[in-house]
C-alpha cells in the first residue's frame, strides 16, 4: 500500500468513525429512468455553500449562473462513503427546507478522503 493510500484509508475510517455527526440524515433519493423509478437511499449532509470555503462559494455561484437558478437555491450534498451516491437528476423523496432538493453535478473525488460532493438545487 502505498503512502497516499494508506492515508486515504486513514482518512475514509475517520469518516465512517464519525458518520453519526457527519451525515445527519436518512433519506431515498429518486430517479426516473426509461419508464422506471430507481431509489438511491443513502446517509447524507447537505449545506448551504455560504458556509463554505471561498472556493465553494465561487463554485456555486457559477454553478448557479450556468442553472439559471438563484444562489440562494444551490445547496451541497456529501454522502456517507459506504452509500451509493445518487446519479444526476435525482430527487429527494422526502420535502426539504420547504422544496424538492434535485441532484444536479457531482465533483472529482477528493483524491485525501475519496469523497465528492453534488451541487443540488433546492426547487421551492
Amino acid at each position: 500500500m502505498s503512502r497516499v493510500d494508506a492515508i486515504r484509508a486513514r482518512a475514509q475510517s475517520r469518516l465512517r468513525a464519525n458518520a453519526d455527526v457527519i451525515y445527519r440524515h436518512q433519506g431515498t433519493f429518486t430517479r426516473e429512468q426509461n419508464g422506471r423509478t430507481r431509489e438511491y437511499l443513502c446517509r447524507f449532509s447537505v449545506q448551504d455553500p455560504v458556509k463554505g470555503s471561498r472556493d465553494q462559494v465561487a463554485a456555486a455561484e457559477a454553478f448557479a449562473t450556468a442553472a439559471g437558478a438563484a444562489f440562494r437555491d444551490v445547496r451541497v450534498l456529501t454522502v456517507h462513503p459506504d452509500d451509493a451516491r445518487p446519479p444526476e437528476g435525482a430527487v429527494l423523496a422526502d420535502p426539504w427546507d420547504g422544496g424538492r432538493l434535485e441532484v444536479r453535478s457531482w465533483s472529482q473525488p477528493s483524491d485525501f478522503t475519496g469523497q465528492a460532493i453534488a451541487l443540488c438545487l433546492l426547487r421551492r
